[in-house]
This record gives structure tokens, sequence and C-alpha cells, in this order.
């Protein structure tokens, strides 16, 4: 399975807990290689960067709401 097509089936599954919304980024922490796929993903809002340093918040939230902005 591709990096494109395990976004989009892992986003069509997700629901935001807030507004039950199904506009969901997948945020991706570290440095990730920038594939022409992730472009396009953090480009069309699927995907958002979520920072190499990490403290204080566990567990980490995996996905961001696009219409809420909060992070589950």
């Amino acid at each position: 399975m591709s990096d494109n097509e395990e976004m989009a089936t892992e986003r069509t599954q997700v629901v935001c807990p807030y507004r039950g919304s199904r506009n969901i980024a997948r945020i991706l922490r570290g440095m990730p290689a920038f594939t022409e796929g992730r472009q396009r993903g953090l480009a069309e809002g699927k995907v958002i960067l979520g920072g190499c340093e990490v403290e204080g918040i566990y567990p980490l939230p995996r996905y961001h709401c696009n219409d809420c902005e909060e992070e589950f």
C-alpha cells in the first residue's frame, strides 16, 4: 500500500471526537522524508507536521481536525 492509499484509508475511518468531522489530518512527528505524495498530502491538508521535539503530552495526539483545530 502506498503512502497516499494508507493516508486516504486512515483519513476516511477517523472521526473528530469534538465535532464529528471527517476532515482529519494525520500528524507526522520527527523528520519525515518529503516524497511527492507527502508533499501533496501537506498541500491538501491530509497531513500536518507535529515537530521533532515533544515533551509533556502523553499519549501523543495522532490526528488533527481541520475544522475545529483540535488534536486527538
